[in-house]
């Protein structure tokens, strides 16, 4: 349950830790608690998931599954999908479900995280809303890294809007400007995210490849990481430079002249090569026509 409108739009959601099984019954807090930190993740992760809204948010809820949790020392990030079989559930329709779903009517008015001991696909299929008497598993969201360089208070801005743009088509972006909290060590935020994300997006501004060249900040830091692992795997695609600069032909890390980029500076191709990001990162195949008979045959 959350206050923030459009919080279910995206693929990731943080909370407080102290909101976490409020309005749950005891039996299935202590069951939890008693649970060592990876069991419980599978626990949870393993169980179908209502996100639904704080009563004065009017947006329908939805239902899907969490495939991670990151707990912080204040807060956790749940990664989650949502399960495009069942439709959104208006707030009327909502509201009406709540008896069958063992939510208390104080609980609409208070973001938390409550586990219940309800048959949730039941729930949906009396009410009509699917057919089917389960819900199945749904597939992660790909985790993508961005890394850049911090040319100016624009170009930062530029990345951001680029980020929040793929959080919007269900793709979970990390970027220093969210994730990296005052105190917290980048260097750490850099190997684990390179290390953990599925692809990593190289920004690959002038300044950025300098800084890749000279080994220069963050930058350098970061492309080290990137070598390395082209050098353990040659083939790997699992990095992809997007430009965007004013050079013509664009300019490439060493390592990546040879490699297809997005070319985001023009912008009149910038939405076609936006969407073109966007397949790639979801791992969509582009359509290739069939192969049609000799003519020359008999």
């Amino acid at each position: 349950m959350t206050a923030g409108s459009g919080n279910w739009n995206n693929p990731t959601w943080t909370m407080s830790s102290d909101r976490l099984f409020e309005h749950t019954d005891q039996r299935l807090v202590d069951h939890l608690k008693q649970l060592d930190g990876s069991s419980m993740v599978a626990q949870l992760v393993s169980l179908p998931t209502l996100f639904a809204y704080e009563h004065f948010v009017q947006e329908p809820a939805r239902v899907g599954r969490i495939s991670d949790v990151h707990r912080g020392t204040w807060d956790f990030r749940i990664t989650f999908s949502l399960d495009p079989s069942v439709p959104p559930i208006a707030p009327p329709l909502m509201e009406s479900l709540y008896p069958a779903l063992g939510i208390h009517r104080l609980e609409k008015h208070r973001t938390h995280w409550a586990v219940k001991d309800i048959d949730l696909a039941a729930v949906l299929r009396t009410a009509g809303i699917i057919p089917t008497p389960q819900l199945l598993p749904q597939a992660r969201p790909p985790k993508v890294f961005i890394s850049y360089s911090w040319d100016s208070p624009e170009h930062s801005q530029w990345v951001a809007s680029l980020a929040a743009y793929l959080r919007q088509r269900g793709i979970d972006a990390i970027l220093d400007q969210w994730h990296v909290s005052p105190g917290e060590d980048l260097g750490l935020f850099m190997e684990r995210s390179v290390r953990e994300s599925d692809r990593v997006l190289l920004v690959c501004s002038e300044n950025y490849v300098e800084k890749a060249a000279r080994r220069r900040g963050g930058v350098g830091y970061e492309h080290m990481m990137v070598t390395g692992e082209l050098l353990r795997n040659v083939e790997t695609s699992k990095f992809i430079p997007v430009v965007r600069q004013s050079a013509h032909p664009p300019v490439l890390p060493a390592e990546f002249n040879s490699r297809m980029y997005i070319n985001l500076t023009d912008s009149a191709s910038y939405s076609t090569e936006l969407e073109k990001l966007v397949q790639a990162l979801h791992n969509v195949p582009r359509p290739i026509p069939p192969i049609g008979p000799n003519p020359y045959t008999a």
